[in-house]
């Protein structure tokens, strides 16, 4: 052990996953020296479950303030100089907390762990296998994971961490300039690229927390959107560019080209959902519910195409980014 370590979680109205998530780090080998809890201003009775928690927990109201805000305040009440981070909803896996605390040391000053997508519906399991990478993609020497992981734009990286699984010294942190409070979405990237760049970091794969996806194809469409959003507030669009492109390009493709047009197409559509389908194979999705994995790729494509534009729209009208 290096000193205590401060763990901190923003929440607004979401009381059943944070008392989930404070279960599960009072339950850790590696317990937290504190627990810093910022709320946004809930209304569905977070702040009792709050005050009948067993354990110890600090919390401090920041009515309106966005995630990145609030990581800010939390950061800056907590006591300790070493910070972990998570988000209400998520649920670390044993030696979580232990495993960060082992890879903060020395000279790194930024560690950056791992989710797991974890779905209860068919279509949830559909979402977790089609958008996000699993554990096991790490360090494997595959070309067709690296370019999928290049096209989705979701792999396990410092440079690219969420905010459900990171930890970093109030340094490093200072040093990045906090969490950026312009961003509604995207800040945990854009705050993992600058300390990665400003500290020594590391990633961690043994520091797990899983995490269950929105239920809903709009729930998550509009999540995708304000992602995209965001990205182009910092400046990121050509992936989102390119993804139109693509699309557009296949339409026409399928709508106006020869039989050998065509067939290019259709290679490159089952190219694209390559991993995606050795995922599902792998994860043991049953058959009858891989008809949905096209149309949420689909979703989640078409959703970024349209936020991009509308944070094109955004950054030229000035104005500022929605929530997620």
């Amino acid at each position: 052990m290096h000193g205590g370590i401060s763990v901190v979680v923003t929440v607004w109205n979401d009381r059943e996953g944070l008392a989930a998530l404070l279960d599960a780090l009072a339950a850790q080998e590696r317990v937290p020296d504190e627990v810093v809890v910022v709320d946004a201003g809930s209304t569905d009775g977070t702040d009792a479950m709050l005050a009948a928690r067993p354990e110890p927990v600090t919390v401090v109201a920041a009515p309106g303030a966005n995630i990145s805000a609030g990581r800010n305040v939390g950061i800056r009440a907590a006591r300790f100089e070493r910070i972990a981070c998570t988000d209400a909803g998520c649920t670390p896996r044993p030696g979580w907390l232990a495993a960060l605390d082992a890879a903060l040391t020395g000279e790194v000053e930024f560690v950056a762990g791992v989710y797991r997508v974890v779905g209860e519906t068919p279509f949830e399991r559909c979402l977790a296998t089609a958008l996000y990478p699993s554990p096991e993609e790490i360090g494997v020497d595959d070309p067709v994971v690296k370019v999928a992981h290049k096209l989705f734009g979701r792999s396990f990286d410092v440079e690219h961490a969420t905010g459900r699984s990171m930890a970093f010294t109030r340094r490093a942190w200072e040093l990045a300039g906090g969490f950026p409070e312009h961003l509604f979405a995207g800040e945990d990237v854009a705050f993992s690229a600058a300390a990665a760049a400003a500290v020594p970091s590391a990633l961690v794969p043994a520091a797990e927390v899983t995490w269950r996806p929105r239920p809903t194809w709009i729930a998550n469409a509009r999540m995708y959107a304000v992602y995209a959003r965001g990205d182009v507030r910092q400046g990121s669009p050509n992936r989102h560019l390119a993804r139109a492109g693509a699309y557009l390009g296949g339409a026409a493709a399928m709508l106006r080209g020869g039989p050998a047009v065509r067939a290019l197409a259709l290679a490159g559509a089952a190219a694209y959902l390559g991993l995606p389908a050795r995922r599902a194979r792998a994860d043991g999705l049953p058959p009858a519910d891989w008809w949905r994995l096209p149309l949420v790729v689909a979703m989640k494509d078409l959703s970024q195409v349209t936020g991009a534009v509308q944070g094109l729209a955004d950054a030229a009208a000035g104005r500022p980014q929605p929530r997620p």
